[in-house]
């Protein structure tokens, strides 16, 4: 077990390989998203995990409807990424809220696992910071919870 940013990661079991997964990311700040993208990417690889497709949609209000689809086409488990950044209107608030709660319900009602990669944060700086190879990025943590919960 390896412990990063209070985050255990755990070991997993050779059949992870064997899943379809699907990664649900926002263009929408996409230099941010990408980054956590990325990183999803080379961990998964680096465990030997290849059978995943990427799916970019405009924002993070469209990843719910996108990770459906994603269900319907076979998918064992579902990654999102998106980054919503606080602004002056309530908007931060309404997407952040509805597009999470709009994946939970999916996940619980479809039966499948949904790691929940959106970051909600109050700046760009705090965006970055949490995305960022060199800092915090939640890339490989988001996959990681996924993973171990694809194995229960």
């Amino acid at each position: 077990m390896k412990n990063e940013n209070g985050f255990e990661f755990l070991e997993l079991s050779n059949l992870i390989k064997e899943k379809r997964i699907y990664i649900v990311a926002s263009k929408w700040n996409n230099a941010i998203v990408s980054e956590m993208v990325n990183e999803s990417l080379s961990f998964m690889n680096n465990l030997g995990i290849k059978n995943v497709e990427v799916i970019r949609v405009p924002g993070a209000w469209e990843i719910p409807y996108a990770s459906l689809k994603a269900i319907d086409n076979g998918a064992n488990g579902i990654i999102t990424f998106g980054a919503i950044i606080k602004g002056e209107t309530p908007h931060f608030e309404i997407i952040s809220n509805t597009s999470s709660q709009a994946i939970m319900n999916l996940s619980l009602n479809r039966g499948v696992p949904i790691a929940n990669g959106i970051l909600a944060t109050n700046n760009l700086d705090q965006a970055i910071e949490r995305s960022s190879v060199h800092k915090l990025n939640k890339g490989r943590e988001v996959t990681q919870s996924l993973l171990e919960m694809l194995e229960i």
